[in-house]
């Protein structure tokens, strides 16, 4: 059996025979797994157990470099025991690890539309954004001024014509995605995984002028 199947094996009976003896002892009501007020000493007995038996294949993840299958497990113990501050720190670890694994600085240019990074973000990863530089904006109307496009309205009118936004492209309809904005810089985690697209929010680029340098950290995923 594999550490993973084994992992999720001593989950479902922690969590089975928990709700088992609490359900045992009269006059008491089921508490919550994570409870550290509770006293049952078979309870406790077996959350000591799940607790040492998880620490060390999120150990052993970790050694691997299995970020993936280390998160899984501190993410079951926050759960379990949501104030147990070394699954915290672990799964803050992990998080931090998976934000800066692969990292890649790509040149957004002001004059053009959607620009793919070639980068594939995964859906569940943190993701740093950093952007640096300067660029034009350069807008020729009418007296009936301008109108912005659906396709990068971002129904946000905190958003400024010049910021850089984003997009994640998980489909071929390009129509149903909502452009997120990222501004000098941001950390989210991805909602879906796809290409990262990057461009200026402006109704049309190709009069614009100048670049911005972006800086992205994630764990990427492969083509």
């Amino acid at each position: 059996m594999s550490p993973r199947y084994l992992f999720t094996a001593v989950v479902l009976l922690a969590l089975g025979f928990a709700s088992i003896a609490s359900a045992q002892r009269p006059g008491r009501g089921a508490r919550p797994t994570g409870d550290s007020s509770v006293s049952d000493p078979e309870l406790l007995g077996l959350h000591k157990e799940f607790v040492s038996k998880a620490e060390k294949l999120a150990a052993e993840y970790e050694r691997k470099k299995n970020l993936d299958g280390a998160r899984e497990v501190y993410e079951s113990m926050t759960r379990l025991i949501p104030e147990y501050e070394a699954a915290q720190l672990g799964l803050k670890r992990i998080l931090n690890a998976q934000s800066t694994q692969d990292r890649k600085v790509v040149e957004v240019q002001a004059n053009r539309d959607w620009q793919d990074t070639q980068i594939i973000l995964v859906k569940g990863n943190p993701v740093h954004i950093e952007a640096k530089g300067t660029w034009f904006v350069v807008n020729e109307t009418d007296a009936n001024g301008l109108v912005i496009p659906k396709e990068i309205d971002p129904k946000n009118n905190k958003i400024k014509l010049g910021t850089l936004i984003g997009m994640i492209v998980s489909q071929p309809d390009v129509s149903k995605l909502k452009p997120f904005p990222i501004g000098n810089g941001t950390d989210f985690i991805a909602p879906e995984t796809g290409r990262l697209v990057l461009r200026m929010f402006d109704v049309e680029p190709r009069d614009n002028k100048g670049s911005m340098s972006v800086l992205v950290q994630s764990t990427f995923g492969r083509p």
